[in-house]
């Protein structure tokens, strides 16, 4: 084989963690090689969160389900990536339009050449996950994966979902603003079983108001394909019917069959500390897990802050770790849900922590027409400080940002309580909801309450 020494870093996949990996590190004293068979950019530009916020927005619009779809397809460049890969150029990496799979310690191979290096970053992503379903066929033509929905131009009649997650519930939501019947089954007994009760049972209220019918607190025993349609048999007896079945049962990290067991490491067992550095290998093997891969939260901005990471380590500086900013998060149905920090469920038996909840109902709600929502926001009594604020309602997801900084930042909730906001925005709500929690700390210190 021939063999190329001229680069310090290869980089196996290029999505969002890449990119942002690539930027932080131009201009340094390295060499970067980035191997890619598919689009570059990666999967949220094209056939991801792009294309679904296109879709969802357009469903509120009044446009027809064909000006949706072009408009989509214009938003994504028709995946077109030549402006994602330009960018990594003009950032300094090679990119190498093929399949790259460790052969050793600081090897890669790909296209019949090998490539030697002094870092490995593996940055590959996730791969939809289909459950042991018996008749499940995930190579049927009316079985569609997220990517499958968010590239088809067909609008089906009618339409079941299995998995009522984030992806599951958007794309049930926005397929039901087009006309189509969609339906939700999720073994969970309610939507979001994670966060406060009350945001779970609004998304539900949100989802049968747009026409979804919601099934809970069931799993799929059986499916059946037939030319016409897709039928799931449920584990307490019912049958749903639809022309089209979306598989929306999470996602897996894409880690296998890339040579890890090169380098002596088990694809299903990876050990990767804070820094993204993989564990478990031998000296002087320096091998990088970054983005989905890393299977530690499977959105583009997480994605986006380990390629951060892993350059500050490789880079010099060393400072970042992958667990020292706040993860946030949105389900983009209308109203908007917000996840910031730790869930309801992971904080309900912390001694330490006081919840605040509010109503979302501001004069802005009523100017705009807006249906009112729920936040509930926690703190530690031991800091006076934010760890966790979740909501449903109008305006949530960019409302995210002010909590993403007041626990990033750690301003004390009794400085939060005094700050203003501008009137009459959706913003109103903060003020109320920094009052009730500030209070709520005071009555907690002073031994007036217990915890919830």
């Amino acid at each position: 084989m021939e063999t190329n020494n001229e680069f310090t870093i290869a980089v196996i996949g290029a999505g969002s963690a890449t990119g942002s990996f690539v930027g932080a590190m131009s201009g340094r004293d390295h060499s970067i090689v980035v191997f890619e068979p598919g689009l570059v950019g990666g999967e949220c530009p094209f056939v991801a969160c792009m294309p679904s916020k296109s879709m969802l927005h357009d469903r509120t619009t009044g446009r027809s389900w064909s000006e949706a779809v072009a408009r989509r397809d214009e938003i994504v460049s028709d995946l077109d990536d030549t402006s994602h890969a330009d960018q990594l150029r003009d950032d300094g990496a090679t990119i190498v339009r093929e399949r790259a799979t460790i052969v050793g310690a600081g090897e890669v191979e790909a296209g019949g050449i090998n490539y030697t290096v002094d870092h490995i970053v593996i940055a590959t992503g996730s791969t939809p996950m289909f459950p042991d379903i018996e008749g499940l066929d995930r190579s049927h033509e009316r079985v569609w994966s997220s990517r499958g929905v968010l590239t088809s131009t067909e609008r089906p009649e009618s339409i079941v979902v299995l998995g009522g997650g984030p992806i599951g519930i958007e794309l049930a939501f926005m397929y039901a603003g087009f006309g189509t019947r969609a339906t939700i089954v999720d073994r969970m007994a309610r939507l979001a079983a994670d966060l406060h009760p009350r945001i779970g049972a609004t998304i539900g209220e949100v989802l049968r108001d747009a026409g979804v019918t919601v099934i809970s607190g069931v799993e799929a025993d059986r499916i059946e394909h037939s030319d016409d349609d897709v039928t799931v048999h449920l584990d307490d007896g019912r049958t749903v019917r639809a022309e089209r079945l979306l598989v929306s049962a999470g996602r897996s990290s894409d880690v296998h069959d890339i040579g890890l067991d090169a380098v002596g490491v088990d694809a299903d067992e990876l050990d990767i500390d804070d820094t993204g550095r993989l564990l478990g290998l031998g000296q002087g093997v320096n091998v990088w897990v970054a983005g989905d891969a890393a299977g530690r939260g499977q959105y583009t901005h997480i994605a986006n802050q380990h390629g951060l990471v892993v350059a500050d380590q490789i880079g010099g500086g060393a400072k970042r770790v992958y667990g020292d900013v706040v993860t946030p998060a949105c389900i983009f149905i209308t109203p908007p849900v917000m996840v910031v920090g730790p869930s309801w469920a992971d904080l309900s038996d912390d001694d330490d922590v006081v919840w605040a909840e509010v109503e979302v109902d501001t004069p802005r709600h009523h100017a705009d027409e807006h249906r009112p929502g729920f936040l509930t926001v926690a703190a530690r009594r031991s800091t006076g400080c934010i760890v966790a604020a979740h909501g449903v309602g109008a305006g949530m997801d960019e409302l995210s940002h002010a909590f993403v900084i007041a626990i990033d930042g750690a301003v004390p909730v009794r400085r939060l309580a005094q700050t203003v906001q501008p009137f009459p925005t959706l913003g109103g709500v903060l003020s109320q909801v920094f009052d009730e929690l500030h209070d709520a700390i005071e009555r907690w210190c002073a031994g007036q309450v217990s915890r919830p």
